[in-house]
């Protein structure tokens, strides 16, 4: 997958992701302001925008908190379908 950094600033990270889902879902787990934005639903790709204090750290606990609720959800889903 190509990621694409558009922004880093010291309270501004701004990335292009082309995945619209995984955008959205980042976007909900970041502890920081976060919002998944699209300029232009053809013409342009899928952006994350973080705003924060420290936005890249604010990102990576993003992603290792979905992926852990992503772990939790495929465990309980193994066991309910066994």
């Amino acid at each position: 997958m190509k990621v694409n950094v558009v922004k880093n600033e010291k309270n501004l990270l701004e990335i292009e992701i082309p995945d619209e889902t995984l955008t959205h879902l980042i976007a909900r787990f970041c502890k920081a302001d976060a919002a998944a934005v699209r300029d232009h639903p053809f013409l342009t790709e899928p952006k994350l925008v973080i705003y924060g204090e420290k936005p890249v750290k604010a990102l990576i606990e993003a992603i290792d908190d979905a992926v852990s609720l992503l772990e939790e959800f495929k465990n309980h889903f193994k066991r309910a379908i066994k």
